[in-house]
């Protein structure tokens, strides 16, 4: 299935919204396949609409981790740069282009019920990609067969993705936009965002106890009132139990 993975890095053939432009991207343009399949960061309320949306949660402290992990590197910081707890209170919970996760869970999750919009769940797809597979499937309308289902538990896995690191690191986004960053032309970014140890769930044990307070403390500040949830777990069952 070879023709199912023609493109150097999945963000020529899956434009990211806002970066388009610096990429020299048309979003009114035609794709490699249909339904056109778009990137997105955005909170809610900025985000373009008038589309279906697929948002993906995540644990706040695993996306922590995550972040931490890339981000620093990318705007060309060396690993000891940036402690985990600076990167908490500037980058995490301070400032940051989409917004804090806390309010970009909650304006998601006002419109959880909407019938243009999908909750998949990270740890979800960890435990059984192939069912969430199917749900993404049938909520975009794509008939899924025997074939197609295969071809997508294969080249949606961590396993597949890791083998072919370079077409999921960002290097596209990364080449447009390194001028703009005070990047050098000559420079090259190679943490990637499919690494060594990652696609797991669990990344608590790795954060120091004093960032682990300020994560729970901004759920507390931001979600706990209006959801009603004390924490991420409760706030995922809630979600699941909703759709039945």
């Amino acid at each position: 299935a070879a023709e199912h993975n023609q493109f150097g890095e999945i963000t020529e053939v899956v434009p990211w919204d806002i970066l388009a432009i610096d990429c020299e991207q048309d979003l009114g343009a035609e794709q490699v396949a249909s339904p056109r399949v778009f990137k997105s960061h955005e909170a809610y309320g900025d985000v373009i609409k008038g589309a279906k949306y697929v948002y993906v949660a995540r644990n706040p402290e695993d996306a922590f981790v995550s972040f931490y992990k890339f981000l620093p590197p990318y705007m060309g910081l060396r690993g000891d740069d940036l402690t985990m707890e600076d990167f908490a209170s500037s980058i995490f919970s301070g400032v940051s282009q989409s917004g804090q996760i806390w309010h970009h869970f909650l304006g998601w999750w006002e419109r959880r019920n909407d019938p243009n919009v999908l909750w998949v769940f990270y740890e979800d797809m960890l435990a059984d990609l192939d069912a969430e597979i199917a749900r993404v499937a049938a909520f975009c309308e794509i008939p899924l067969d025997a074939e197609l289902r295969a071809i997508t538990n294969e080249k949606a896995s961590f396993k597949y993705m890791s083998a072919h690191g370079s077409q999921f690191d960002d290097h596209f986004v990364f080449d447009a936009c390194k001028k703009r960053m005070g990047r050098a032309d000559y420079e090259r970014f190679t943490v990637g965002k499919v690494r060594k140890g990652g696609g797991k769930s669990g990344s608590s044990k790795a954060i120091p106890d004093s960032v682990t307070s300020n994560l729970k403390q901004k759920w507390a500040d931001v979600l706990a009132g209006p959801t009603g949830h004390a924490d991420y777990a409760a706030l995922k069952a809630a979600v699941t139990a909703e759709r039945g």
